[in-house]
């Protein structure tokens, strides 16, 4: 076996049988205590976009209201014209209500339609998580820290929709790279916590899992040596 792999081995996490009751309990509690806290943040920064970021609503009608951008950096004062080679990157705050699910699907749908099915939706996602983080093994510390993410995003969306009826999102990022002009649709911390989530879920069943084969078959050779 060369240097370099058996040093890549002997780091990775032990397997799931090494690991005792006490250190399951601190990662169990680790990962409520990480889901609380970032469903808290989110919610905390959504009332505060709310109070300093939207001038005026209607009193009825959820979607007639006015949010108001605040730009916290960008290359130029000035946007460019779109379609010019202008580059120009934009990172602010604005107020956005949304109604749908992500992009503002099915933002229009009737809310005897909409209401029951995003929190069905949201039920569903719910109980698929719970049951693939009780499933991973507790050696793969990477994926069950993906899922959590993923599940206190889900969550503090879903607080969204019970609390005020829709999804407040407030991140707001443009550009315009070599002629492409984009405003990407506003965001916010739980939609951010998903998507790292996703991003580590993937790292993990690809670079990671490969890397634990390796382990396994190194051992399972060292063992057929002795």
């Amino acid at each position: 076996m060369q240097d370099s792999e058996a040093t890549v081995i002997s780091r990775l996490p032990p397997p799931p049988s090494r690991i005792t009751g006490r250190a399951k309990v601190l990662s169990i509690a680790a990962l409520v205590l990480m889901a609380i806290g970032s469903v808290g943040l989110d919610q905390a920064s959504k009332i505060m976009s709310e109070q300093q970021l939207m001038v005026w609503q209607h009193d009825d009608n959820l979607k007639m209201y006015q949010g108001r951008p605040h730009r916290v950096w960008s290359n130029s004062t000035t946007p460019p014209e779109r379609g010019s080679g202008e580059f120009y990157l934009y990172f602010g705050f604005n107020y956005v209500r949304n109604q749908g699910a992500a992009w503002g699907m099915l933002a229009d749908v009737d809310d005897r339609i909409r209401v029951p099915f995003f929190y069905g939706m949201t039920a569903l996602a719910v109980i698929i998580i719970l049951f693939y983080l009780k499933a991973t093994p507790f050696g793969h510390r990477l994926a069950r820290l993906a899922l959590a993410l993923i599940l206190s995003g889900a969550l503090g969306n879903f607080v969204d929709r019970v609390r005020v009826g829709y999804v407040i999102d407030w991140i707001d990022v443009r550009w315009n790279i070599f002629g492409w002009s984009y405003s990407f649709p506003n965001f916010n911390v739980a939609d951010s916590c998903i998507s790292v989530g996703v991003f580590m879920l993937l790292l993990d069943a690809t670079l990671l899992e490969l890397l634990r084969r390796k382990r396994v078959n190194a051992r399972n050779a060292v063992l057929g040596m002795s």
